[in-house]
């Protein structure tokens, strides 16, 4: 089902190098074309999401991806959830460009696929031994509060989209989450979540050995401390994590534990190579709440 269009096309500049295509001497404003395209949110569709569902998990678990049943997850997302939305331009029966779903984790804890997901953040987040007692007592299935008729209850963001697609069309997608998630018909018993984990992905800077005056004042990069002294530069896969870190309870970066790929061979027309690392985020529900008009004001529509 269509959701709605974002109100304005976007204008994607791509700029031609086949020389066939042009006059030899055209001037670069001349071999520009501007390419309008209608991006369309829809419901989740589990009989044409599953294939592009797999792909984004697997893209958003990085170098860790085979940890996971990457299937058993999409398939949870598609077929248990009845909130989510995909983002296509060849309408409902299209591939998905994006796709934000949540899934709650304490219905869904004793599952093997998401089971294996939350031992993992455990792990991960060991080195940050107050963020991990945190987590400890909000994935545990016992009562994590004083009041035993009330479990605080943790939904588990899944957000992905292709490389390029612009940050501007994620806060709609967070808004219809939230209207979908207070709409629906077992609202209470399904969505009234009290804290929401976010798995994303962050990149370390990998620089190369002679760098310039003019490189350093040119860098803007999250610049993380070390103890040594030394400071680590990161930026951002997921551009609307600037404003989720801001109002997180907790979030911290972490090595994957796999590695596929030297950061070498990522280093393409840039003096520095990049590094993935996982990025989790802790966010009450008023902090994600929070979050949503300030990723408007921040990525306005185009």
């Amino acid at each position: 089902m269509s959701k709605r269009r974002v109100d304005e096309d976007s204008d994607i500049d791509v700029s031609s190098t086949d020389e066939s295509d042009v006059e030899v001497g055209a001037t670069e404003e001349d071999m520009e074309e501007v390419i309008n395209v209608d991006f369309d949110y829809f419901d989740l569709n589990p009989q044409v999401d599953f294939h592009a569902t797999k792909t984004f998990l697997r893209q958003l678990f990085g170098d860790d991806a085979l940890r996971f049943d990457i299937s058993g997850l999409a398939d949870l997302i598609l077929t248990e959830n009845a909130v989510g939305t995909t983002i296509k331009t060849d309408g409902q029966e299209g591939d998905p460009f994006a796709l934000l779903s949540v899934i709650d984790l304490n219905a869904h804890s004793a599952k093997p696929s998401v089971r294996v997901v939350l031992d993992y953040i455990l792990e991960k987040t060991k080195v940050n031994t107050e963020f991990n007692m945190v987590l400890k007592k909000l994935l545990n299935p016992a009562k994590t509060t004083k009041d035993l008729n009330k479990q605080l209850r943790v939904g588990l963001i899944i957000s992905e989209r292709m490389i390029n697609m612009p940050v501007e069309v994620v806060p709609p997608m967070y808004k219809m989450l939230f209207e979908e998630m207070e709409k629906a018909e077992d609202a209470h018993e399904k969505y009234e979540f009290d804290y929401f984990l976010v798995i994303s992905k962050i990149y370390k800077l990998v620089h190369a050995n002679i760098s310039t005056d003019e490189d350093e004042q040119k860098s803007k990069k999250k610049k993380v401390s070390m103890k040594d002294g030394k400071e680590e530069e990161f930026d951002y896969f997921h551009f609307e994590d600037v404003v989720l870190e801001k109002n997180a309870r907790y979030h911290g970066q972490y090595e994957y534990t796999e590695k596929h790929q030297e950061t070498d061979s990522r280093r393409v027309f840039t003096e520095y190579g990049i590094d993935p690392r996982l990025s989790v985020l802790l966010l009450t529900k008023d902090g994600l709440k929070k979050s949503v008009p300030e990723m408007e004001e921040q990525f306005p529509p185009f």
